[in-house]
């Protein structure tokens, strides 16, 4: 087996953060965190991770979505794989549209709700990484 896969998790709650770096460190890969998308950034050019994990709702309502946004305009689509990880925002909050209208247009590659069972974690970040090698 070769040197471990490096998979960076921006998530502002800290909790979040620890509870994947357990679980994907525990399962052989090298883990880095951020709570925000500034430190995460710096992260991503010190590092060069083979996934980012992105929470979607952080300062902002959609900061998620922009960082990954912008990193798959940077990289393009067959560069840094992303997984979004994220709570769905209530209608209470005025957030309106549904999963499946967001899918065509969240420049990530896999969407899971939380609370993300650990082993549907580990399944898409083994098939992002593995992909991302081939």
């Amino acid at each position: 087996m070769g040197s471990a896969k490096r998979i960076l998790v921006i998530d502002d709650d800290p909790e979040i953060c620890q509870a994947m770096e357990a679980i994907l460190t525990d399962n052989g890969y090298e883990v880095l965190t951020a709570t925000d998308t500034v430190r995460g950034e710096a992260l991503l050019q010190e590092s060069k991770p083979d996934l980012l994990i992105l929470d979607i709702m952080m300062a902002t309502m959609q900061e998620g979505l922009d960082f990954a946004a912008k990193i798959k305009k940077k990289e393009g689509p067959y560069g840094l794989p992303i997984l979004i990880v994220s709570g769905r925002p209530a209608s209470e909050k005025g957030y309106q549209r549904s999963v499946e209208e967001d899918l065509d247009w969240i420049a990530a590659d896999v969407f899971m709700e939380k609370p993300v069972d650990p082993e549907d974690l580990l399944r898409n970040v083994e098939s992002l990484v593995s992909r991302r090698k081939a």
